[in-house]
């Protein structure tokens, strides 16, 4: 994956993930997408049987640590494919269909806290966290 620039994100203070799991979580069929703050992949979330189309965004924090965070590829309010929509500078990615925020670095965040082991992606238990 290539290393090049992320959205710096404008939000005043730093909101951790919302996405609550019991267990950990391996994401699968991993793939870089043409951003570098953005991959591409597949995991059972929460509330699922199945394994889902999942994207992940890379921010780059103050301490210069990288944060993955997790979410499904479809907009929650209309099933929209969300994976292309750009993350914008307020933590929000604003689904192109109806350009309704999902907030993934944003204070209403419901996304998943995420850990890069080697080549893998895991989504972090919440008890870890």
């Amino acid at each position: 994956m290539s290393e090049c620039n992320v959205t710096l994100l404008t939000i005043k203070e730093y909101f951790p993930a919302g996405g609550q799991v019991a267990e950990e979580i391996e994401i699968t069929d991993i793939r870089d997408s043409d951003r570098a703050d953005v991959i591409f992949g597949r995991a059972i979330l929460p509330l699922s049987k199945q394994a889902k189309n999942v994207v992940i965004y890379q921010q780059l924090l103050a301490s210069g640590k990288k944060e993955y965070r997790t979410i499904s590829a479809k907009c929650p309010h209309q099933g929209a494919d969300i994976s292309r929509d750009e993350l914008e500078a307020d933590g929000n990615v604003y689904c192109s269909l109806h350009r309704r925020p999902i907030c993934i670095f944003s204070e209403y965040n419901y996304a998943y806290l995420t850990e890069k082991r080697a080549d893998k992606y895991f989504i972090v238990s919440s008890e870890k966290t």
